[in-house]
């Protein structure tokens, strides 16, 4: 089996200021890719996308730069999610420049942080399309409050390719199943969106080791969106904090476990293929 990694970040503190990263903060420092070599070692990793990581906003092009960089020294890096602030005065020439490189498949605006109405409001929706404009798909990072107003936005752009990232954040540690399961059937109900099956275990109690109340989630965002709608993403190295990059890697394995081959070459590598358009 190949996997295809379609959720992972690299930062460098020396070369990028990240603002939402607190002096202390586990994640105050560098993760680069020999972390990233290490940690996913024993897993088959033959590709894998970078994510953009909330570095300062004047700097989101100079990061997707830095990880085209990056994927000389390792070719598994095949596609590039990269920020681009939509309500930033120069965000289209930002969004000129982030299409025109060549790993370039998505682009990212982080719904989580903001308060209501933020998803809806029409500078975002109109970025939103530009995006699609330049045939690049859009990237969901929200809360599973946010879903509501989300899935209006979804519905609203309906020519947008949109992945939504980490099941839409359900607070696990608190077993909070409604209204997200009803939400996110909504959400699945719109053909124009595919679900990462990612980030849960940051969303779960970081020190319950047996993932039996994470995977009912993940099990759940599976059978909603079905074999063909779902990818495997690590979202290291936010998930150090919880066990790390293996644990979660055996718990996608598990949630695997009884699904035909073709399900799970599907949710491994086959739909990332697809939908991040890779080689």
């Amino acid at each position: 089996m190949q996997v295809i990694d379609t959720h992972a970040h690299f930062w460098d503190v020396e070369r990028f200021d990240y603002p939402w990263i607190e002096a202390g903060s586990p994640f105050a420092r560098s993760f680069l890719l020999d972390d990233y070599r290490r940690v996913s070692a024993e897993a088959p990793i033959a590709q894998m996308v970078f994510v953009e990581c909330d570095a300062h906003p004047r700097r989101s092009v100079a990061e997707a730069q830095w990880v085209a960089g990056l994927a000389e020294a390792d070719p598994r890096i095949t596609g590039i999610v990269a920020r681009v602030p939509l309500h930033a005065p120069d965000a289209m020439a930002r969004l000129e420049a982030i299409s025109a490189m060549p790993l370039a498949r998505g682009v990212r605006d982080n719904i989580q942080g903001h308060p209501p109405g933020f998803a809806l409001d029409e500078t975002f929706v109109a970025g939103v399309r530009e995006v699609a404009r330049r045939g690049l798909h859009f990237e969901l990072c929200l809360k599973h409050h946010q879903l509501p107003e989300t899935i209006e936005l979804v519905r609203r752009c309906p020519e947008v390719r949109f992945v939504l990232d980490h099941c839409a954040k359900p607070d696990i540690a608190a077993r909070l199943r409604e209204p997200w399961r009803g939400e996110m059937a909504g959400m699945a109900a719109l053909p124009n969106v595919v679900c990462k099956i990612s980030g849960l275990v940051t969303e779960a109690d970081w020190d319950d080791r047996d993932g039996e109340a994470l995977l009912w989630y993940a099990r759940a965002a599976a059978e909603m969106f079905g074999p063909e709608r779902i990818l495997f993403g690590s979202d290291w190295p936010v998930n150090e904090v919880a066990g790390g990059y293996m644990r979660w890697f055996r718990l996608a394995e598990e949630l695997a476990s009884g699904w035909s081959r073709q399900a799970r070459d599907l949710f491994f590598s086959g739909n990332a293929m697809r939908i991040y358009r890779l080689g």
